[in-house]
Protein backbone atom coordinates (compact mmCIF):
# COMPACT_ATOMS: atom_id res chain seq x y z
CA UNK A 1 0.00 0.00 0.00
CA UNK A 2 2.93 2.30 -0.65
CA UNK A 3 2.60 5.22 -3.05
CA UNK A 4 3.41 4.34 -6.65
CA UNK A 5 6.08 7.07 -6.70
CA UNK A 6 8.04 5.28 -3.94
CA UNK A 7 7.66 1.88 -5.59
CA UNK A 8 8.90 3.36 -8.88
CA UNK A 9 11.84 4.99 -7.13
CA UNK A 10 12.73 1.67 -5.48
CA UNK A 11 12.61 -0.05 -8.86
CA UNK A 12 14.82 2.66 -10.37
CA UNK A 13 17.37 2.28 -7.57
CA UNK A 14 17.25 -1.53 -7.53
CA UNK A 15 16.17 -2.48 -11.09
CA UNK A 16 17.35 -6.09 -11.15
CA UNK A 17 17.00 -9.05 -8.81
CA UNK A 18 19.19 -11.21 -6.54
CA UNK A 19 19.68 -8.50 -3.92
CA UNK A 20 20.54 -9.16 -0.27
CA UNK A 21 20.00 -6.22 2.04
CA UNK A 22 22.06 -5.31 5.09
CA UNK A 23 21.11 -2.98 7.93
CA UNK A 24 24.10 -2.66 10.21
CA UNK A 25 23.84 0.49 12.34
CA UNK A 26 21.96 0.97 15.54
CA UNK A 27 20.14 4.09 16.63
CA UNK A 28 20.38 3.55 20.37
CA UNK A 29 24.03 3.97 21.34
CA UNK A 30 23.46 2.84 24.93
CA UNK A 31 22.98 -0.86 24.24
CA UNK A 32 25.68 -2.85 22.45
CA UNK A 33 23.59 -4.51 19.79
CA UNK A 34 25.75 -3.92 16.71
CA UNK A 35 27.50 -6.76 14.96
CA UNK A 36 31.00 -5.91 13.71
CA UNK A 37 31.17 -4.06 10.40
CA UNK A 38 33.93 -6.48 9.44
CA UNK A 39 31.56 -9.42 9.92
CA UNK A 40 28.99 -7.70 7.70
CA UNK A 41 31.68 -7.03 5.08
CA UNK A 42 32.78 -10.67 5.18
CA UNK A 43 29.17 -11.83 4.89
CA UNK A 44 28.49 -9.44 1.98
CA UNK A 45 31.51 -10.79 0.12
CA UNK A 46 30.36 -14.37 0.76
CA UNK A 47 26.95 -13.48 -0.70
CA UNK A 48 28.69 -12.72 -3.98
CA UNK A 49 29.44 -16.45 -4.23
CA UNK A 50 25.67 -17.04 -4.39
CA UNK A 51 25.38 -14.37 -7.13
CA UNK A 52 23.68 -11.97 -4.72
CA UNK A 53 24.31 -8.23 -4.87
CA UNK A 54 24.82 -6.68 -1.42
CA UNK A 55 22.59 -3.67 -0.73
CA UNK A 56 23.39 -1.59 2.35
CA UNK A 57 20.84 0.55 4.17
CA UNK A 58 22.94 3.25 5.80
CA UNK A 59 22.12 6.91 6.43
CA UNK A 60 23.75 9.34 4.02
CA UNK A 61 25.48 11.02 6.98
CA UNK A 62 27.48 7.86 7.75
CA UNK A 63 30.07 8.61 5.04
CA UNK A 64 32.96 6.88 6.84
CA UNK A 65 31.08 3.59 7.10
CA UNK A 66 29.89 3.83 3.50
CA UNK A 67 33.44 4.42 2.23
CA UNK A 68 34.81 1.55 4.31
CA UNK A 69 32.25 -0.83 2.83
CA UNK A 70 32.73 0.49 -0.73
CA UNK A 71 36.47 -0.13 -0.41
CA UNK A 72 36.01 -3.73 0.74
CA UNK A 73 32.84 -4.68 -1.17
CA UNK A 74 33.17 -2.78 -4.47
CA UNK A 75 29.94 -4.21 -5.92
CA UNK A 76 27.83 -3.12 -2.92
CA UNK A 77 24.93 -0.78 -3.55
CA UNK A 78 23.77 2.10 -1.36
CA UNK A 79 20.41 3.05 -2.90
CA UNK A 80 19.44 5.73 -0.40
CA UNK A 81 22.44 7.92 -1.31
CA UNK A 82 21.29 7.96 -4.95
CA UNK A 83 17.81 9.27 -4.22
CA UNK A 84 16.31 12.65 -3.46
CA UNK A 85 13.61 10.83 -1.52
CA UNK A 86 14.12 9.46 1.98
CA UNK A 87 12.21 8.08 4.93
CA UNK A 88 10.73 4.89 6.31
CA UNK A 89 8.35 4.32 3.37
CA UNK A 90 11.26 4.43 0.89
CA UNK A 91 13.17 1.89 3.01
CA UNK A 92 10.14 -0.43 2.96
CA UNK A 93 9.75 0.01 -0.82
CA UNK A 94 13.46 -0.77 -1.32
CA UNK A 95 13.21 -3.78 0.99
CA UNK A 96 10.41 -5.15 -1.18
CA UNK A 97 12.99 -5.38 -4.02
CA UNK A 98 15.27 -7.66 -1.95
CA UNK A 99 15.41 -11.45 -2.00
CA UNK A 100 16.44 -11.38 1.65
CA UNK A 101 17.69 -9.03 4.37
CA UNK A 102 20.17 -9.43 7.21
CA UNK A 103 19.88 -6.94 10.03
CA UNK A 104 20.48 -6.23 13.65
CA UNK A 105 17.62 -5.15 15.93
CA UNK A 106 17.08 -1.55 14.78
CA UNK A 107 14.51 0.74 13.24
CA UNK A 108 15.36 -0.28 9.67
CA UNK A 109 14.63 -3.90 10.64
CA UNK A 110 11.04 -2.89 11.39
CA UNK A 111 10.74 -1.02 8.08
CA UNK A 112 12.09 -4.06 6.22
CA UNK A 113 9.74 -6.32 8.15
CA UNK A 114 6.77 -4.44 6.67
CA UNK A 115 7.89 -5.63 3.21
CA UNK A 116 7.36 -9.24 4.40
CA UNK A 117 10.56 -10.53 2.85
CA UNK A 118 12.81 -13.30 4.20
CA UNK A 119 14.99 -11.85 6.93
CA UNK A 120 17.76 -12.98 9.24
CA UNK A 121 17.73 -10.86 12.38
CA UNK A 122 20.63 -10.82 14.84
CA UNK A 123 19.90 -10.20 18.50
CA UNK A 124 22.22 -9.69 21.45
CA UNK A 125 21.05 -7.77 24.52
CA UNK A 126 17.51 -7.06 23.32
CA UNK A 127 14.54 -9.41 23.53
CA UNK A 128 14.05 -11.22 20.22
CA UNK A 129 10.58 -12.46 21.16
CA UNK A 130 9.43 -8.92 21.85
CA UNK A 131 11.17 -6.99 19.04
CA UNK A 132 11.49 -9.38 16.04
CA UNK A 133 9.16 -8.77 13.09
CA UNK A 134 6.08 -10.96 13.30
CA UNK A 135 5.87 -12.81 10.00
CA UNK A 136 6.67 -16.26 8.65
CA UNK A 137 9.80 -15.13 6.79
CA UNK A 138 12.01 -14.24 9.75
CA UNK A 139 14.89 -16.33 11.07
CA UNK A 140 16.21 -15.24 14.45
CA UNK A 141 19.80 -15.66 15.59
CA UNK A 142 19.79 -14.69 19.27
CA UNK A 143 23.11 -14.89 21.11
CA UNK A 144 21.26 -15.35 24.41
CA UNK A 145 19.54 -18.49 23.12
CA UNK A 146 22.50 -19.86 21.15
CA UNK A 147 25.41 -19.03 23.48
CA UNK A 148 23.79 -17.91 26.73
CA UNK A 149 25.32 -14.44 26.36
CA UNK A 150 23.98 -11.04 25.41
CA UNK A 151 27.12 -10.45 23.31
CA UNK A 152 25.89 -10.30 19.72
CA UNK A 153 29.50 -10.70 18.54
CA UNK A 154 29.34 -14.36 19.59
CA UNK A 155 27.25 -15.01 16.45
CA UNK A 156 29.59 -16.07 13.63
CA UNK A 157 29.60 -15.08 9.97
CA UNK A 158 29.19 -18.74 8.99
CA UNK A 159 26.11 -19.12 11.21
CA UNK A 160 24.45 -16.25 9.37
CA UNK A 161 25.69 -17.34 5.94
CA UNK A 162 24.26 -20.83 6.49
CA UNK A 163 20.80 -19.25 6.97
CA UNK A 164 20.88 -17.54 3.55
Amino acid sequence: KLPKSLLNEAKRLLPKSNYVGFSITQGNEYRKKSWSIYKFISLANKCLIKNKTPVFFIEKSQEQIIEKIKNQVPSALFPEIKSELSGPALVTALAARLDQAITIDNGVMHMMGLAEIPMIVLFGPTNSEKFAPKNNYVKILDSKKIYNTSDIESITVDEVYNQI
